[in-house]
């Protein structure tokens, strides 16, 4: 019995759509509960502005709060550091110190002592915490003093983490504010020793509520796994920082899942190298959060500012806040996503997409993509989806192969389906953007699991969507007889005119794209204000992939092919194109990004890249044509 196929594909596409939905729930559900931001701000930060202004700390604190400051970051101190007379501690070599040389007689005089008043209220807390962390230390008390002796020398511990800024915790506990507790790495300290000096910090400090690891390398290596485990067992998070370079980080992300929350910051090493400005700063936490999912941010008074840098970070926060509340929403303590198993409903949906486009591919290439179907295609698909189902859920390597092939396979297939609707282009450029979002939906309702979307497991498949599509479409055409030429010919012959036109524009929209792709330091003043009217008017802004290749290439196509004109340098739109396509499938891949933003972005990279398409093609009728044609002395026919 013989069947429609397009009305066989449709039901199954129909099917899909409903069993992503079920797959995407939870996802759904923790993007619904979790749509709080909180902007953190380092104690030390708050010192310096306070010195510099003449203002009490709580009145600094009040204002910050004002502006929704909802945490401060404090630091472990490091040798350097308590030289210089932070938090209140004498430190340095007991050579150096005249009355700790006759307390410890007969000691190395390069040794590191560290003192402080017995009379501060956390000096109990800084003497658990140095037992924990230096078994071995002596200590001696004289005039209200406690001298500590530790087992390194002071040498040793010029950049280790030695004892928290207690004076930060307090001024954290005066505030209310909960606190992103940073150790830093220390000689010699272990992962139990670090375990064990967090754990007499946190017992007596219940506003510590992440810990923020910093220096070169995370503090117990390599003993990290027993870090990240002590982590999740205290009902702590790690604050998982963006784009981080520090050594095992990446380990300690893993051992720490699922309490992950995402960090956000932007150092004044690299605003010198790349030349941010404070607008772009703003601007880039802002993307942070509502592209990225990314909840904490960190505040930072830059050093390029050395005057008014209090007013400056007011003013930072304040339009991080309103731009963020206006967009729906507020501020607060964030908390980890949680954890949840792949899905079922999501596996079954995304087997049968990838079983449907892998036969509608092989029919595409054999020339019978327009035949009837048969209830034998009909078995295949449901047999083929439904073991690749079950495969993708018990073994991780298919899951991964499928997930990276999958993905180009879909932006090939939604391409070449729009391509060959020219006849009907407003019919094949409304299907194409329906087809796009249901196989990414299949897609996502799979791979949507904290592990991707906090992108402990990386997925696979970004960079092979973007390579893969153009490849498939190109040979497509070749074997169709859309291109008259066989690709030896074509290779061979010398580039006509409008080939060459055509590859000047697309060379033109590839370097805009590597020039300005996730970058605003090229972004002037006026362009920014234009992002920032496109971003309230649009939600998302569209991806200039699509803006400025993809979706114009596909509308240049149509205008061609309607005209039956310029067959030579079809293949030039039509591969260009796919990666319109590519771009589309993969915002759906960026699991960590919002739902609701995917789907504007993808909705409105459509919609003005076929109205950049329509104007390239009005320019090119009414303008470079006909000035072309007059210079080759021919007529537009």
């Amino acid at each position: 019995m013989k069947l429609n196929r397009k009305g066989v594909h449709l039901f199954f596409l129909v099917g899909i759509l409903s069993l992503s939905a079920l797959g995407l729930a939870p996802r759904w559900k923790a993007e619904l509960s979790h749509r709080t931001f909180a902007m953190v701000i380092e104690s030390t930060e708050i010192q310096s502005l306070s010195r510099q202004e003449g203002l009490p700390v709580e009145s600094l604190l009040k204002e910050m709060k004002g502006q929704k400051l909802e945490g401060v970051a404090v630091n472990e101190l490091t040798g350097l550091e308590l030289i210089e007379g932070q938090s209140g501690f004498l430190f340095g070599p007991v050579a150096k110190i005249p009355e700790a040389r006759a307390l410890f007689p007969r000691v190395s005089g390069d040794l590191a002592l560290i003192s402080f008043s017995r009379e501060r209220p956390w000096s109990d807390e800084a003497l658990a915490y140095l037992k924990a962390k230096f078994p071995g230390l002596k200590v001696a008390s004289a005039s209200s003093m406690e001298y500590v002796l530790l087992p390194r020398s002071a040498y040793e511990l010029e950049k280790a983490g030695v004892i928290p800024d207690f004076e930060g915790l307090e001024l954290a506990r005066r505030g209310a504010l909960p606190v992103l507790y940073r150790p830093v790495p220390c000689p010699g300290a272990g992962g139990d020793r670090v375990v064990a000096s967090l754990e007499t910090l946190v017992k007596r400090r219940p506003e510590i509520r992440g810990i923020l690891p910093q220096g070169l390398f995370v503090p117990g290596a390599p003993d990290i796994d027993r870090f990240g485990k002590w982590i999740r067992e205290k009902g702590l998070f790690l604050a998982q920082a963006e784009f981080s370079r520090q050594h095992g980080a990446e380990i300690l992300n893993r051992f720490s899942y699922p309490a992950l929350v995402p960090l956000h910051s932007v150092t004044t090493d690299e605003i010198l190298v790349k030349r941010i400005s404070r607008d772009a700063i703003v601007e880039r936490m802002i993307r942070a959060f509502v592209e990225r999912s990314v909840p904490l941010l960190l505040i930072r008074s830059y050093e390029i500012e050395t005057g008014g840098r209090y007013a400056a970070v007011l003013s930072d926060m304040g339009r991080i806040r309103t731009d963020l509340e206006r967009r729906g929403y507020q501020s607060g303590w964030p908390e980890p996503i949680g954890d949840w198993p792949r899905s079922r409903a999501g596996a079954v949906a995304f087997g049968l997409t990838l079983a449907l486009l892998c036969l509608r591919l092989f029919l595409r290439f054999s020339g019978r993509i327009d035949g009837p179907a048969g209830w034998p295609e009909v078995a295949w698909i449901l047999t083929g989806g439904l073991t690749l189902a079950f495969l993708m859920l018990h073994l991780p390597l298919v899951a991964k192969l499928t997930g990276a092939f999958g993905s180009a396979f879909l932006a090939t297939e939604v391409c070449l389906w729009a391509l060959g609707e020219f006849r009907k282009p407003a019919f094949g450029l409304f299907s194409a953007l329906l087809l796009t979002i249901t196989g990414g939906l299949a897609l996502a309702s799979f791979f949507s699991t904290p592990l991707t979307m906090l992108r402990i497991q990386p997925f696979s498949g970004v960079k092979l969507t973007l390579l893969l599509p153009p490849l498939l479409v190109l040979a497509h055409d070749f074997c169709s007889g859309i291109s008259p030429e066989s690709a030896r010919k074509l290779i061979a012959r010398p580039m006509i005119w409008l080939e060459f036109l055509l590859v000047c524009l697309i060379l033109l929209a590839a370097g805009v794209l590597a020039l300005r792709s996730d970058n605003t330091a090229f972004v002037g003043g006026w362009e920014r204000t234009l992002r920032d009217l496109l971003e309230r008017a649009l939600v998302a802004r569209p991806r200039t992939k699509e803006l400025f290749i993809g979706y114009p290439a596909l509308i240049l196509w149509y205008a061609m092919a309607r005209a039956n004109w310029g067959r030579p340098a079809w293949i030039l739109p039509r591969v260009a194109a796919s990666i319109g396509f590519a771009s589309a499938v993969n915002s759906f891949c960026h699991f960590h990004t919002r739902l609701p933003f995917i789907l504007f972005r993808v909705f409105n990279g459509w919609w003005a890249g076929i109205a950049m398409g329509l104007v390239l093609v009005g320019v090119l009728r009414f303008a470079v044509f006909p000035l072309v044609f007059k210079w080759r002395s021919v007529h537009w026919t």
